[in-house]
């Protein structure tokens, strides 16, 4: 099967649109992030990215997101709405996307970097704030479909499986295609070097979903923050 992984890069954090000749399969849809300087969902620029590469209602088969963060999820229901589509998680996420509170927000802002430590201490009640902006600007939804581990995607016109990586949060999952291609989500980033996320709800479940990773037949990594790597620089 042919299929193309394309990059939406929308300034802190990506999506990919997995093409093939007559569909697509959206992976996570974008949303603000704790360094904006303003609201910023990043809706506009996303459906320009999808009309650009001829993903328009009807050919946008699903919409699976790796976790439940906002960064990742909080266009999901706008979209599937406009494509008439689905949306298909884990199960484990579904609390942060319909029933979301602050402190569900707050819980993989968890670091294992002094440093990155004492900065979410100085700024924890402005980052509380801007989470709570956000959360007031949140559009909850529940899920079409619950994925598994090793679920298959060739019901939706691509080649890849799922595969569970709880750490950053407790329903993270990644889409590893035929071609050992991986779409991480958030277990693994890119924004210095590639590594383990610098934030998780559980470190402990984090480094065994990176062993797990190791022990995969993987060459390309597509983070959710950052540019792709490849899985040898893990």
């Amino acid at each position: 099967m042919k299929q193309e992984i394309i990059r939406i890069n929308l300034n802190g954090v990506n999506c990919y649109l997995v093409k093939t000749e007559e569909s697509f399969v959206l992976i996570d849809t974008a949303g603000p992030i704790t360094m904006d300087k303003g609201y910023n969902n990043r809706r506009e620029e996303l459906e320009k990215q999808l009309d650009k590469n001829g993903c328009i209602p009807g050919k946008l088969k699903a919409i699976v997101l790796t976790h439940g963060d906002v960064d990742h999820v909080a266009n999901a229901a706008y979209l599937r709405d406009k494509y008439h589509t689905i949306i298909a998680m884990h199960k484990e996420d579904t609390d942060l996307v319909e029933r979301l509170t602050l402190d569900k927000m707050m819980e993989s802002f968890r670091y294992r970097s002094l440093i990155l430590k004492v900065i979410f201490a100085v700024m924890n009640k402005t980052i509380r704030r801007i989470s709570a902006k956000t959360l007031a600007n949140f559009e909850a939804f529940a899920p079409d479909l619950l994925l598994k581990e090793d679920d298959s995607l060739s019901s939706y016109g691509i080649a890849a499986r799922i595969i569970h990586l709880p750490g950053h949060t407790a329903g993270s999952i990644a889409i590893m295609t035929e071609e050992g291609d991986l779409i991480a989500g958030d277990i693994v980033t890119n924004m210095k070097k590639p590594g383990p996320a610098l934030n998780a709800s559980d470190f402990k479940q984090l480094f065994k979903s990176i062993s797990k990773l190791k022990s995969l037949n993987i060459k390309m990594i597509y983070p959710g923050h950052g540019e792709p790597f490849e899985a040898s620089h893990i």
